[in-house]
C-alpha cells in the first residue's frame, strides 16, 4: 500500500471514531470509568446485548497483590498472599478499550493486517485520550506511559480479545466492523512475561472488567507473570517472536534452564498432540498418550494452556471405561475447573 493510501485510511478511521467514558452510574468515581474508543455500532451492540452496561461487579479486595520494581523488566505484579488455581488476582476496569479494527485494510481483502496502519492510528488515539479521560484517570494513563518499559498496548492484548471479546457477529460484518479490541489497563498492564506463566487473561464485556485468573499455585512475594507468545514453540523461536516486546532474549525460569533438549521435546510434544488420535483409541493405549502429554505440561507449568483441560477430561473418560470411577471423577473436577479458567473466566 502506498503511503498516501494508508495515511487516506488512517485519516478515516480516525474520523469514525468516537470517545465515550463508560461508567455505572453518573457518580461513578473515575477508577470504575472506562474510556471506550471504536465505532458508534459496536457499542450500540453491545448496550442492545447487556442491558444496563457497564454491569455492576463485584472488585477484590484490597491488597491482593502489588506492584514492585523488578530485577530486569521494570515494574512488575507481585502476589501479596497465597493462590491457587481459580482464584481471581487482577479484576478492573482499564483506562481504555480501543478497537483493533483499525489494523485492517480493507483494500486487501478487509481483514489483512497492516502494522503501519494499526501502529499509526494507535498513536493517534492514545494522543487523542488523554484529552478525553476524566481528570483521575488522566493523571493514571500519563503516569502508566512515563514510567512502564514497554508500549501500554500490547498485541498481546489484541490477540486476548480477537477470542475472548464477543460482540454480535451479524451486526458487526453488516457494518463492516471487526471484534477487534485492545485495552489499556491499570494494574494489569504491568504483568509481566514469562515462557511458563501463572495466569490466563479474560475480559468480560458485560460488566467491562480485565480479569487475571490463576492456572496453577502462586506463593506469596512471587510474580503474577502471563505471556505474549505462543508456548509450546521451543526457546529459539519464542526469544524471535517476543523481539517486538523489547524482550531480548527472555530471562523468565523456564528460559534460563542450560538444558533445553528436554524442555523443547516436552513443549513439541504438546504442540503435536491430536485429540482426534486419541479418541478411538483403545482405553490403556489412549491412557499412555495422555498422562504423557498430561505430565509434559504439568513439568513445563503450562496448565496456562487451553489444551490442558481437555486432556484431563479425556482422562477421565478413559479412566471410567476401565471401571476407575473415583480416578476418573477427580480428574473431570479437575478438568471441570480448568475449563472453567480458560474459557469463562472467574465466576461471579
Amino acid at each position: 500500500m502506498e503511503f498516501a493510501a494508508t495515511n487516506a485510511w488512517k485519516e478515516a478511521v480516525l474520523n469514525r471514531v468516537i470517545f465515550t467514558n463508560i461508567s455505572d452510574a453518573a457518580d461513578s468515581p473515575a477508577h470504575d470509568t472506562v474510556l471506550y474508543v471504536g465505532e458508534q455500532v459496536v457499542l450500540d451492540t453491545l448496550r442492545r446485548k447487556y442491558r444496563n452496561l457497564p454491569r455492576k461487579y463485584v472488585p477484590l479486595p484490597n491488597g491482593l497483590v502489588a506492584v514492585q520494581s523488578t530485577p530486569s523488566l521494570s515494574l512488575g505484579v507481585f502476589a501479596k498472599r497465597a493462590f491457587k488455581p481459580g482464584d481471581v488476582v487482577v479484576r478492573e476496569r482499564p483506562f481504555l478499550i480501543a478497537a483493533a479494527d483499525i489494523c485492517f485494510d480493507p483494500s486487501a481483502g478487509g481483514k489483512k493486517v497492516n502494522p503501519l496502519i494499526g501502529n499509526s492510528v494507535l498513536g493517534e488515539i492514545l494522543k487523542l485520550a488523554e484529552r478525553h479521560f476524566l481528570p483521575p484517570n488522566r493523571d493514571g494513563f500519563a503516569a502508566l506511559l512515563t514510567d512502564y518499559s514497554l508500549n501500554p498496548v500490547h498485541d498481546l492484548m489484541k490477540d486476548m480479545f480477537r477470542s475472548l471479546f464477543r460482540i454480535g457477529e451479524e451486526d458487526l460484518e453488516t457494518s463492516g466492523v471487526y471484534k477487534d479490541y485492545r485495552l489499556v489497563s491499570r494494574v494489569a498492564s504491568r504483568i509481566n512475561h514469562s515462557c511458563s506463566p501463572n495466569v490466563v487473561c479474560h475480559f468480560d464485556e458485560a460488566t467491562f472488567t480485565f480479569n487475571a485468573v490463576v492456572t496453577r499455585e502462586i506463593q506469596i512475594g512471587e510474580e503474577i507473570l502471563t505471556t505474549y507468545c505462543p508456548l509450546e514453540l521451543p526457546r529459539a523461536e519464542r526469544h524471535r517472536r517476543l523481539l517486538p516486546y523489547n524482550i531480548d532474549p527472555c530471562r523468565c525460569e523456564a528460559c534460563e534452564m542450560t538444558d533445553q533438549e528436554g524442555p523443547n521435546q516436552r513443549r513439541k510434544m504438546i504442540y503435536n498432540f491430536d485429540i482426534r488420535k486419541v479418541i478411538d483409541l483403545s482405553p490403556r493405549k489412549a491412557l499412555k498418550k495422555l498422562i504423557g502429554v498430561r505430565n509434559a505440561i504439568e513439568e513445563e507449568n503450562l496448565q496456562f494452556l487451553p489444551v490442558y483441560p481437555m486432556v484431563l477430561q479425556l482422562m477421565g473418560s478413559f479412566w471410567a471405561k476401565l471401571g476407575k470411577s473415583t480416578l476418573s471423577e477427580g480428574l473431570q473436577k479437575q478438568a471441570d475447573l480448568y475449563h472453567s479458567i480458560h474459557t469463562s473466566g472467574p465466576s461471579r
